[in-house]
């Protein structure tokens, strides 16, 4: 490797006057090394030799290597033997993308699914090579955290394992504690979800909101502005528009009487919205809201949470206590809220609360 760093590689005489290589130098040199790999072994070299070259361009250049920790060696960067990533994998991953199939060391083979709501889904059923592959981005995914530099990466990464985790969602059933451990990254970039959403339903990520907000809408807000018993009476003439339209609809569409199924609490139609929304006062700390005694309404199901009155000023949060997790959003609008929580249940394959399943509430919702 000295031979052909020295013969092809950055200039030994730029790295030993800085002591650093640039990020030019550093992917040439990941280039040669799996150039000489790929000639040598093949587009398919073993463990043990990607191992032994992302140890020997730590070696010649010491500045390369980074420890994370005790049990790192400081060249993972390059090939981490344990979850197949790196530098030097990404690089053959790419050279085998542009292989003819009779290059290739592995097929592929397409499989169509429906999951519990009957929606049938296409999905490609990796081959050994690409759930390498998907292991390896899973990986990347949950170590990376968000920042400017990382998300790119990261958004590749949920595309990159999509196929991956719809199989597992849809067949397997995880929980939600299962689902974000997974993909942390759900939690602390929500509007993956939306991504998530657009891609099960192509053209379909903003239909809901243009049909709540076009044609819903108006027509409820005629409603609860004509004094009639149904409406919930509110001394708050500052909240959220949404919030109004939501007590009108629930007033004209009662909980079901009649359910019976496994999780079925009866409850009042005061009480029904909390199933959906339950209002906190605003400074209530996150951590708190997983307390089950806290909340109006044992409620087993994820619904949001509001920090303060519904407003555009308010804190919108989902919150599943039975799973101990919760996702901060960044929407400033209680409807934008809604909206990601319908789809957080379509994407973890989540039923709506029993208690505001009739019919007419799920065709309408």
């Amino acid at each position: 490797m000295r031979a052909l760093i020295e013969s092809k590689g950055p200039r030994s005489e730029d790295y030993e006057a800085s002591g650093m290589l640039s990020e030019t130098s550093r992917k040439l040199l990941v280039k040669i090394g799996v150039s000489a790999l790929v000639e040598q072994s093949g587009f398919y070299p073993c463990n043990e030799e990607k191992w032994m070259w992302a140890e020997s361009m730590v070696t010649l250049f010491p500045s390369l290597k980074i420890k994370m920790g005790e049990e790192n060696e400081g060249f993972e960067h390059f090939y981490d033997p344990v979850s197949h990533s790196g530098f030097i994998e990404m690089r053959l991953r790419n050279l085998r993308r542009k292989l003819h199939d009779d290059q290739r060391r592995y097929q592929s083979k397409c499989s169509r699914i429906s999951d519990s709501s009957g929606v049938s889904i296409t999905l490609e059923l990796t081959a050994e090579e690409e759930e390498e592959s998907t292991r390896e981005w899973t990986t990347v995914i949950k170590r990376m955290k968000p920042s400017p530099e990382n998300l790119n990466t990261i958004k590749v990464g949920m595309e990159k394992t999509y196929s991956n985790h719809r199989l597992w969602v849809a067949n397997k059933s995880p929980t939600l504690k299962e689902i974000f451990e997974e993909y942390p990254r759900f939690v602390d970039m929500p509007y993956l979800l939306d991504t998530e959403f657009g891609k099960m339903f192509p053209g379909k990520a903003d239909l809901f909101l243009r049909k709540w907000e076009g044609n819903i809408v108006p027509k409820l807000q005629k409603i609860s502005t004509v004094k009639n018993p149904l409406v919930i009476p509110t001394d708050n003439e500052t909240e959220d528009s949404c919030y109004r339209v939501l007590q009108t609809l629930i007033t004209l569409l009662p909980p079901t009487a009649s359910g019976r199924s496994k999780g079925w609490a009866k409850c009042s139609t005061k009480l029904a919205l909390a199933y959906l929304l339950d209002i906190k006062p605003a400074g209530t700390s996150i951590s708190s809201l997983l307390d089950n005694s806290q909340t109006m309404v044992e409620s087993q199901q994820p619904h949001i949470v509001c920090l303060g009155a519904p407003s555009s000023t308010a804190q919108y949060i989902i919150v599943a206590e039975n799973d101990k997790v919760t996702i901060p959003l960044e929407d400033n609008s209680l409807t934008c809220a809604i909206v990601k929580l319908f789809k957080m249940y379509w994407v973890c394959n989540v039923e709506y609360p029993v208690q505001l399943l009739s019919s007419t509430f799920r065709t309408r919702l």
